[in-house]
């Protein structure tokens, strides 16, 4: 990894002081953290598809180990407890086995707890998955075989989430009440209807999965989830993750809607240890970063000192949401962690996990 700390200085660290010390509970759980290494990758990532997403970014995809996610949570983070939920970069140019093992020799060597990446036609469960501390599949709509769009950035990929997911996939799952951390595909995102009717159709027949979305569904604006969250908000296997959500208005309408009981703070670590802001512009997210990158709005010639991680706007935008609906204090405990903790120790505590993990499996 590159040095993601080289633009940190004493104004970050006031802001985590003044602003975020006392807000955070001393327990942070942070429910979406990528770890990979370089050699992970099988072939060359094309110049195109660096240049459209963030983890193909120069900055980032020569690797984030464990090591690297706790120096960063150490320096970030001072005098709290962080700790995560950890898989793999999901991207078609990596060798999946490999970065699944590399998962489950960290949480097996650090006591923590994965998501494995599944192929998109996985019918046979690994050797060993709960033993390797997996609790659940974080299924990927760029591991199906489609023409990458002009657009990379957004992922408004016309794939079925059942493209993706395997029948394999969603039965073990809901077996053994697992987590599905999934990473909604499709232009439109949340107010997409084949979206919805996916989710429910998979809420319905599997209500014994715990059904994470990732980035809130992708919803980086308002406009992105205030109409679609009514389709869904009925569904009590639903949870969403707050990675890359720099709107309070969005996080502010989800613990409205679903309750700050179904929240999960996620980061996206290692994208979020960069410098800038998830912006909504006329009903549009973009990316502004304090360096010029090909997948943000930026400037050389431009002084953007002021810039701090994508990680602390993350936890802004949660703070201003919770003080405008006057959360009390055990609300945010549940949302920084205890609501994480609760939803992996029903997965390790269930019978079924308990006899599978002294049977190979």
């Amino acid at each position: 990894m590159k040095n993601l700390l080289k633009d940190f200085n004493e104004k970050d660290l006031k802001i985590f002081n003044q602003e975020f010390n006392n807000f955070l509970p001393k327990k942070i759980m942070d429910f979406h953290v990528h770890l990979w290494k370089k050699d992970f990758l099988n072939k060359e990532i094309s110049e195109e598809r660096q240049k459209s997403n963030p983890f193909t970014d120069q900055d980032i995809i020569d690797g984030f180990v464990f090591k690297d996610f706790k120096t960063i949570s150490n320096t970030l983070f001072p005098d709290k407890e962080y700790s995560g939920l950890f898989f793999g970069l999901p991207v078609k140019e990596v060798d999946l086995d490999k970065a699944n093992k590399y998962i489950s020799d960290v949480c097996i060597e650090n006591n923590c707890y994965g998501l494995y990446i599944p192929e998109p036609d996985l019918n046979e469960i690994p050797e060993n998955f709960f033993k390797n501390r997996f609790v659940g599949f974080k299924p990927y709509p760029d591991l199906v075989d489609f023409e990458t769009p002009a657009d990379f950035s957004k992922l408004d990929i016309d794939v079925s989430m059942f493209d993706f997911i395997s029948k394999k996939v969603l039965e073990f799952s809901n077996e053994y009440g697992l987590i599905l951390l999934i990473h909604i595909p499709r232009k439109g995102r949340l107010s997409n209807k084949r979206n919805i009717e996916e989710l429910r159709k998979i809420g319905e027949k599997y209500k014994n999965i715990k059904i994470i979305l990732a980035h809130a569904g992708r919803s980086y604006c308002y406009e992105d989830i205030w109409s679609g969250i009514q389709y869904i908000k009925d569904m009590k296997n639903l949870y969403v993750d707050t990675a890359m959500i720099n709107n309070f208005s969005v996080n502010k309408l989800l613990m409205e809607e679903l309750g700050p009981e179904r929240i999960l703070y996620g980061s996206d670590l290692a994208v979020a240890a960069l410098k800038g802001k998830n912006i909504d512009i006329n009903n549009k997210h973009y990316f502004v970063t304090n360096t010029p990158k090909y997948w943000s709005l930026s400037s050389s010639e431009m002084n953007l000192d002021d810039f701090t991680f994508f990680i602390y706007e993350i936890i802004r935008a949660i703070k201003i949401a919770t003080q405008s609906l006057n959360l009390i204090r055990e609300d945010i405990e549940g949302i920084f962690n205890s609501n994480a903790e609760k939803l992996i120790e029903s997965i390790i505590e269930n019978k079924m996990y308990q006899l599978k993990n002294g049977k190979n499996l």
